[in-house]
C-alpha cells in the first residue's frame, strides 16, 4: 500500500502554485470529491477551520457546476478513490485538472489499501486518517492559509 509523506509530496511539485500566490483577500480554493456525506462534511469543516475555502462534490460533473466561474481558481483536489461504487475518483480529478488546462494537486484518499497502488502519481492516504497529514500536504502544497 502507498500511503503519503510529505518527501513524497515534493517530488510532485505543481508548476504556478508557489507560496504566496493567494491575495490576503482569497483563500485557495480546495475541491472535495467524496460520496459519503459525513466524510464531505468532516473534511469540508476540517479545511475551513485550516483557513483554506472549499467546496464539497459527490463528482467532478458536480464539482464543475457547482464551481462555475472559480472552477480557474481550484487550488488542490482531494478525492476518494471509489466514487458511488466505481474506481473513479482519480478520473474525476484528472477531469477537473483538463478542464481548468492545469495540472492540480491533488491527493487520494481510500479506504481500501488495495487500491492504493492505482492511484499513479498522486499520494494516498489510508481512511481513516490522522487529518494533520493532509493539512501538512496541504501546506506544502499551497502554503498556510489565512483565517
Amino acid at each position: 500500500m502507498t500511503s503519503f509523506n510529505l518527501a513524497r509530496a515534493v517530488d510532485y511539485q505543481t508548476p504556478g502554485l508557489a507560496l504566496g500566490k493567494y491575495s490576503e483577500s482569497s483563500k485557495p480554493l480546495i475541491v472535495v470529491i467524496e460520496d459519503d456525506y459525513r466524510s464531505s462534511m468532516a473534511l469540508t469543516m476540517l479545511i475551513d477551520d485550516w483557513g483554506y475555502s472549499c467546496i464539497a462534490a459527490r463528482s467532478s460533473r458536480e464539482a464543475v457546476q457547482t464551481l462555475g466561474n472559480r472552477l480557474s481558481s481550484v487550488a488542490a483536489i482531494i478525492t476518494d478513490v471509489e466514487i458511488g461504487g466505481e474506481m473513479r475518483g482519480i478520473r474525476d480529478a484528472l477531469a477537473i485538472a483538463s478542464t481548468v488546462g492545469r495540472p492540480v494537486p491533488t491527493i487520494i484518499t481510500t479506504g481500501h489499501g488495495d487500491f492504493a497502488a492505482l492511484a499513479g502519481p498522486f499520494p494516498v492516504i489510508r481512511k481513516p486518517f490522522d487529518p494533520d497529514l493532509l493539512h501538512a500536504w496541504l501546506v506544502h502544497k499551497l502554503g498556510e492559509a489565512r483565517r
